[in-house]
């Protein structure tokens, strides 16, 4: 494999080279730091592995001008890094923000028509039926 880490030749405005380098670094190691993602994302939810890929790539773009990486070792080491913490910061920030389902209605009128009460909640419509509790 080619060390595409640092380009040999070096021609162009700074953003050309950093563009240069970036899609080497993009083309060379997107298919393995995918597979990374992939095994620790949960559930094998595809849709966030590779959003949470994307969003490696996107890091990377940004901090890559501070990437000391000059062989290819060392930056698939950077970007795996990158990858691990944006699935952990992900599950980190989903663990706080996750809702649970609550069903506060009695079995009995669980399907019945519901209309808007005073407080801004629904109330079930008054047919007649009598809501048995206690079992």
């Amino acid at each position: 494999m080619a060390d595409l880490a640092m380009p040999a030749h070096r021609r162009g405005t700074p953003a050309e080279q950093l563009n240069e380098r970036f899609t080497a670094i993009y083309t060379q190691h997107q298919a393995r730091i995918a597979r990374l993602v992939r095994s620790q994302v949960r559930l094998g939810a595809t849709d966030l592995a590779d959003d949470l890929t994307a969003d490696t790539f996107t890091a990377a773009w940004v901090a890559l001008h501070q990437c000391k990486a000059t062989t290819d070792a060392q930056m698939y080491g950077w970007l795996a890094a990158i990858a691990r913490r944006r699935v952990a910061d992900h599950y980190r920030l989903a663990r706080n923000t996750r809702e649970t389902p609550v069903d506060t209605g009695h079995w009995s009128i669980a399907n019945s028509n519901l209309t808007p009460a005073a407080s801004g909640t629904l109330a079930p419509i008054r047919t007649g039926r009598q809501v048995v509790s206690g079992r």
